[in-house]
């Protein structure tokens, strides 16, 4: 038994056993159950892994069905062979039923948009993209990133700020260039006079010449100094600009690192772009651009979605980005011109780019594909039904076979209800077993199947819910379905209120209308809740006499608060219990209900408006005759004199009519 390293699509290695005379399927089982997954396995595939080296489109599947080979794996330390586990055939979320398989299928998708596999449309969707992302991993919103300065900008402005002060002291360096040529070119022209007069007396007084040739000249150390002046002030010039710019940066930096935006760059990725590949035509992000993820997080994070919830989100909105499930396989074709020439195999079909032009080729049109060494040769009915061929020369014959195997694996998975005998018996054999195969036809020696697809989509989908059901797993897939509850909802609210329309753009525009439209109707939730609530509160204080004045009064001693001050004068025996009032007190609500009870009676006010004139008139008319009845009370007891002071809202022995005070 030997160890074998499988690298997982988040990064991770896991380590299994596997004996060297098994063949590629036992492998992906003892990975799948060291996964937790029981079923499934079908969309994955197994391929050759070398660590530090950047995936690609184009994937070398081992053939499952064949044994497994050590070409790729690293010597020594017991390791012999290493492999990466990869989804190998993209299926609909919703098709998927063990949240083990969606995490491997989430983990993929990250991966590919992350590493520039897969493109998002524009950047909206990229940001969107990126939020999905955010809320799947985990990461809380916070709302102090709506208002924070954007760090691609703030690098932008340091940058633009850095090459507007080089481009000031070239301009400076300049200037002083030429100023110094100009004092050189004078210097030079004086000396040369100098020098000429210098000769003429040199004629005359060779030995006065002499003795002034031992002498430096004052214009030669003139300019040498003004020279090293010079130089030692473009000096200082550059060592004093370096301090600035390193200064900025540094400032930068601790602006940066109390950032809450920082925690979006990882998740940056640029959209697809109709370029040559060429990296200098690769637009830049807007600057606003990680606000803008800030934005749509802050938007999961109001729907309280789960990371379950954001993983299903995602699966379901990359399915309407360009390239998503494809194979690509370069070639160029073998004519004269000998053009590139891109195949992506897909779910429904292959498409061919050539020249600048795509074309897209169903399944169904297909006639015949073979391969040949390094040659690929497909025949096909176009639009017209004319019948076309179309052959490339790939890279490697391994490539080229690969492209043979994807075509025909992809449409026997996608397309057939069973895959035909045809395909699982196509096999070759190696020298050996072609020489065996001479005295014995059936001999399984050097035999190596071409293609390892044994079940189509609909058979491990339907397999899977077999295998679930007899492990009791109907109610564990239906909690994972449960968890998603967020996304069915508004998946459903789209898909009826599709006739309305919605402003969503192409490649991920549906997944962008339903989260608005999730948020809209909890916005809508939320706002009927709390109108529900206003109105009941309004309608419990309101007075239950004249049902159109707020409740201020409480009567004694049975306590109950059911009349205004107005309703209350009028009566003598409580209207809810029939016992005798002996004082009537008045309240003050808390400010929030008197708010709500003065907007309810100013909304009715507004219909009516002699109506509500009378209404407050009535009021005023009542609190005054309250105030009266209550300082009279108040005068009255002071009279009578006792032994004790009355308190308000208590009843005087022996009865009599109800006394109305005031309480504070």
């Amino acid at each position: 038994m030997w160890w074998c390293i499988v690298n997982l699509p988040n990064g991770t290695q896991q380590a299994v056993k596997w004996d060297p005379k098994a063949n590629g399927q036992e492998c992906l089982e003892k990975v799948c159950l060291a996964l937790n997954i029981i079923c499934e396995m079908e969309y994955f595939g197994l391929e050759h892994w070398t660590p530090n080296q950047k995936e690609t489109q184009t994937r070398q599947w081992i053939n499952l069905r064949n044994r497994l080979s050590c070409d790729s794996g690293s010597s020594g330390s017991g390791i012999q062979l290493m492999l990466a586990l990869r989804v190998k055939f993209w299926v609909p979320v919703h098709f998927i039923l063990q949240e083990s398989v969606r995490n491997l299928f989430y983990m993929q998708a990250r991966r590919d948009l992350l590493e520039g596999r897969l493109s998002a449309s524009d950047w909206s969707n990229a940001a969107k993209l990126a939020a999905l992302l955010c809320q799947a991993d985990g990461l809380r919103f916070n709302e102090a990133a709506l208002r924070a300065d954007c760090p691609m900008r703030m690098r932008r402005e340091l940058a633009q700020q850095q090459l507007q002060q080089q481009q000031a002291q070239q301009q400076r360096h300049e200037q002083q260039r030429k100023e110094k040529e100009h004092v050189l070119s004078f210097k030079k022209r004086r000396l040369s006079k100098q020098k000429s007069m210098e000769h003429i007396e040199n004629c005359a007084l060779p030995l006065a010449a002499t003795s002034c040739s031992l002498q430096p000249s004052p214009s030669t150390s003139t300019s040498a100094n003004t020279s090293h002046t010079c130089s030692s002030h473009t000096h200082s010039n550059s060592s004093s600009s370096s301090p600035s710019n390193s200064s900025s940066q540094t400032g930068l930096d601790e602006r940066l690192a109390s950032n809450p935006l920082r925690m979006y760059e990882e998740y940056v990725f640029l959209p697809s772009h109709e370029t040559s590949g060429d990296a200098a035509s690769v637009p830049e992000p807007p600057a606003d651009y990680l606000r803008q993820i800030a934005t749509e997080h802050g938007k999961l994070a109001k729907l309280q979605m789960s990371p379950k919830s954001a993983k299903y989100w995602l699966l379901q909105s990359i399915q309407d980005l360009p390239g998503y499930g494809e194979e690509l396989f370069s070639g160029v074709t073998t004519n004269e011109s000998a053009t590139r020439c891109d195949i992506a195999v897909g779910a429904h079909g292959i498409t061919v780019c050539r020249g600048g032009e795509k074309q897209s080729i169903p399944f169904g049109a297909i006639a015949a594909a073979k391969s040949l060494r390094r040659t690929f040769k497909l025949e096909y009915v176009d639009d017209h039904n004319d019948r076309k061929e179309l052959e490339i020369k790939l890279p490697k014959q391994p490539i080229a076979a690969g492209l043979y195997r994807s075509i025909t694996e992809r449409h026997a998975f996608y397309v057939c209800d069973k895959v035909r005998g045809v395909v699982t018996n196509q096999f070759t054999r190696d020298l050996k077993g072609t020489i065996a195969s001479m005295f014995k036809e059936d001999t399984e020696l050097g035999k190596r199947y071409v293609f390892d697809i044994q079940h189509t989509c609909r058979e491990v989908h339907d397999q899977a819910r077999r295998i679930l059901h007899e492990r009791g797993g109907d109610a564990a897939v239906r909690a994972e379905a449960a968890d998603g509850a967020v996304a069915a909802a508004a998946a459903a609210a789209t898909a009826v209120g599709a006739g309305a329309g919605s402003s969503c753009g192409a490649g991920g525009g549906s997944m962008a209308g339903k989260i608005d439209l999730a948020i809209r109707e909890k916005e809508a939730r939320e706002a009927a809740i709390e109108r529900c609530v206003d109105t009941r509160i309004s309608e419990a204080m309101q007075c239950k006499i004249c049902m159109d004045r707020a409740i201020n009064t409480v009567f004694n001693p049975c306590c109950h608060v059911i009349a205004c001050a107005q309703c209350a004068a009028r009566c003598s025996n409580c209207p809810n219990c029939r016992v005798k009032i002996t004082s009537v007190v008045k309240i003050y609500l808390p400010p929030e209900l008197r708010t709500s009870q003065s907007e309810c009676v100013s909304g009715g006010s507004n219909t009516t408006n002699s109506h509500s004139q009378s209404q407050s008139e009535v009021s005023q008319e009542a609190e005054l005759q309250l105030e009266e009845i209550s300082v009279a009370t108040a005068t009255a007891t002071a009279t009578a004199g006792g032994s004790a002071a009355p308190v308000a809202g208590v009843a005087e022995p022996g009865g009599g009519q109800a006394k109305v005070t005031t309480a504070a």
